[in-house]
């Protein structure tokens, strides 16, 4: 899958059988990377995608060596699920 940083639109898409799925961000405090909204269209959903959406926002993270903000419930669950990862999150 490949997933492009529109830096314009701030956010990570790729296409899917169901159109564009994304992950929206904001640049935050610190230079963070504010990650507010993900979206996978209904056709393209139990197949991991947001999952995928998710890392390749994190990895860029760490490339750029800034932490994330969870704004978004789903990114928020996925921290939890991923305790290994929690070192990425932006504590207030």
């Amino acid at each position: 899958m490949d997933i492009i940083n529109n830096k314009a639109e701030q956010k990570f898409s790729t296409s899917t059988i169901g159109g564009e799925a994304f992950i929206s961000y904001r640049r935050g405090s610190q230079n963070s990377y504010d990650l507010h909204f993900v979206f996978v269209p209904p056709e393209a959903r139990g197949q991991n995608i947001a999952d995928q959406l998710v890392r390749k926002a994190l990895q860029q993270a760490k490339d750029e060596k800034v932490k994330v903000i969870a704004t978004c419930s789903y990114v928020s669950t996925w921290f939890t699920r991923h305790p290994e990862e929690s070192e990425m999150l932006l504590q207030s």
